[in-house]
């Protein structure tokens, strides 16, 4: 649309009629196009507003200039601000701060001009390089091709990041019931004896807990019930605002179901004795979620709720209680605002880290001002289901920080779960069967 728009002739009369369609037409370009899905809505109204600039062009002053030369740099700026702006972002492992993004900026607007000015021009003019600028793009190609080789190279360390960040299952991939029917009975995979005198029930942090907990049960036994992203509760269920979304209201629904099958397979199994429940706890009490709740009248949807989320989880509770079994809570361990592993296996590999995360530590303070509303939460089950909350923060922080390695293990496998190993240290050092059958009631 652009290219048959430069090619029409405008007269100098109708350019000055329509001198106000320029103005439109820039707004248009920064503002409207923002957000719309490319390349339908606003793909076409960034050709059109192009085309009325093309068609239309203003007078030759200072500000026009301005404006065309950022134009002749802009593929140049496209092909660099981009890649320099992500390995700033990765340098601090979160949100940079202001002058490091101005800086990068510069940096990319001053590159992009030699990139044009020595490297697009002349090629595009039809101009031979002369043999002193072949040769240094030469040699800046082949650096940046094989920087990335070399650098993990120098930085091999013959650790198995892969290994140490997989996902945690648990006892097996097949105990996790997020794309399944509900249980009718505990899977073999998903019990590590014949009679489990512990259940693991909850969602992908509860999990994580598993392999720390079978590994230091010993003939008692454990059985693992788990549902990605599925609050342990009774007849709630938290689900995601945006759409699509793996954590739909189907998702939701199903999440009811499977706590029900949950309850429902306990009431058949005298063998078990103890239920430990465990949940990140986060999304019933954030702005991104809402509350799916079952009523007499069907399922009904409602803005995120800690009181929805405290009843409901009460309501598991007590449920199990009614059972003749005892229960405990098992609290998320502590979080920061940046992906641990990422920090961890860098630090490993000794790449450059930069801001307040390069020891990888979490800060005390902002773990517990970013996740008051479940530290809330939790604080009101204790209260009203007279259930104790076993917390890993008295063993991981020391008042200011809080760690994520031990002895060279990764506690973490990215920015929340425990890693095999990390489950397995816990639960070894803080003794973390006798604590929860201790702590059961």
């Amino acid at each position: 649309m652009g290219s048959l728009a430069a090619l029409l002739s405008v007269t100098p009369r109708i350019a000055s009629a329509m001198s106000w369609t320029r103005l439109s037409a820039l707004a248009v370009l920064v503002f409207s196009a923002l957000g719309l899905a490319h390349p339908v809505v606003g793909a076409a109204l960034v050709r059109m507003a192009t085309a009325v600039l093309l068609v239309i062009p203003g007078r030759n002053n200072g500000a026009v200039r301005a404006i065309a030369g950022v134009g002749r740099i802009s593929y140049s700026l496209y092909l660099i601000h981009w890649p320099l702006l992500v390995y700033v972002k990765a340098l601090w492992l979160a949100e940079p701060p202001t002058l490091a993004i101005w800086s990068a900026l510069v940096v990319s607007s001053v590159a992009s001009w030699l990139l044009c000015r020595f490297v697009e021009e002349p090629l595009r003019q039809g101009t031979p390089p002369g043999l002193r600028l072949v040769s240094g793009l030469t040699a800046a190609s082949v650096i940046l091709a094989v920087s990335p080789s070399l650098a993990i190279a120098v930085t091999d360390n013959n650790v198995e990041f892969g290994e140490m960040r997989r996902i945690n299952f648990g006892l097996s991939s097949a105990c996790d019931f997020i794309s399944r029917q509900p249980p009718q009975d505990i899977p073999e995979p998903c019990q590590s004896s014949k009679k489990p005198e512990m259940l693991v029930w909850g969602d992908s942090f509860a999990m994580a807990l598993v392999p720390g907990l079978s590994e230091t049960i010993g003939k008692a036994g454990l059985a693992q019930l788990t549902m990605s992203g599925c609050l342990p509760a009774i007849g709630v269920a938290a689900i995601t605002k945006i759409s699509p979304s793996p954590y739909s209201r189907a998702f939701g629904e199903s999440c009811i179901r499977f706590n029900d099958s949950v309850l429902s397979i306990l009431g058949k199994r005298n063998d078990i004795s103890t239920v430990a429940i465990s949940s990140p706890f986060d999304a019933s009490v954030s702005a991104d979620f809402k509350m799916l709740a079952r009523t007499k009248d069907g399922f009904v949807e409602s803005e995120p709720s800690l009181d929805i989320a405290v009843d409901g989880i009460k309501a598991l509770i007590d449920a199990v209680r009614s059972l003749g079994k005892r229960v405990v809570v098992v609290a998320p361990p502590p979080v920061g605002n940046f992906d641990i592993a990422d920090c961890l296996e860098r630090k490993t590999r000794g790449s450059p880290i930069l801001g307040p995360y390069s020891n990888c530590k979490i800060s005390l303070s902002e773990y517990r001002q970013s996740r008051a509303r479940t530290l809330e939460l939790l604080n009101q089950v204790s209260l009203k289901a007279d259930v104790e909350i076993v917390s890993f923060d008295d063993f991981l922080c020391d008042g200011i920080t809080c760690r994520t390695e031990i002895d060279g293990k990764f506690l973490y496998r990215d920015s929340g779960h425990l890693s095999y190993a990390g489950s397995v240290t816990i639960a070894r050092q803080t003794k973390l069967v006798e604590r929860l059958i201790g702590a059961a009631r």
